[in-house]
């Protein structure tokens, strides 16, 4: 699936590149995500926990790209794949632009036909932007709370017996 999403930060494009980049200021700030750590210049291990009892988990590398005002990243291993690009570009001098495209298949098929329909992965990245943004005003603290940035996690589901007969469907093919 693909997502794209846009925010606007109110900082100069050399400053929101930093702060964004050093994601140990604010990965404290995440509501979903349970390990995001730089394990060299160029990769971070990254997992987060979504609805369902889905726990992904990949390593993201840093892909070189021909232009500074864009990151490029892609994933290895896991059970997520990853490959996505995040665009800074400058609207006024202290408002940046930061657009987010991430293609992203989970490999699980029962999980990724719930993510088809109940678009789980889509609410945990708008959560953990929101959480950014928040942390890149000064607030120190996440402005949705885990409930709100996952609707479906208090959605009652349908019976045991259907899910299992859609899960049996889905993994035959």
């Amino acid at each position: 699936m693909l997502l794209e999403k846009t925010l606007h930060m109110s900082q100069p494009v050399a400053e929101c590149k930093a702060r964004l980049a050093s994601i140990h200021s604010y990965r404290r700030q995440f509501l979903m995500v349970t390990r995001a750590t730089v394990t060299s210049s160029k990769t971070v291990d990254f997992s987060f926990r979504g609805p369902f009892g889905f726990e992904a988990h990949t390593v993201l590398l840093s892909v070189d790209g021909d232009s500074p005002s864009q990151y490029a990243f892609e994933s290895v291993g896991g059970n997520i794949c990853l490959v996505g690009i995040v665009d800074f570009a400058e609207i006024r001098p202290q408002c940046t632009e930061v657009t987010l495209a991430v293609h992203y298949e989970i490999k699980n098929k029962l999980f990724a036909w719930l993510d088809r329909r109940l678009h789980f992965v889509d609410s945990f990245v708008n959560a953990e932007l929101r959480s950014i943004r928040a942390h890149s005003r000064g607030s120190g603290q996440a402005i949705w709370s885990a409930r709100a940035s996952c609707p479906y996690s208090k959605r009652r589901l349908p019976d045991l017996p259907n899910l299992e007969i859609s899960a049996k469907r889905i993994l035959r093919g």
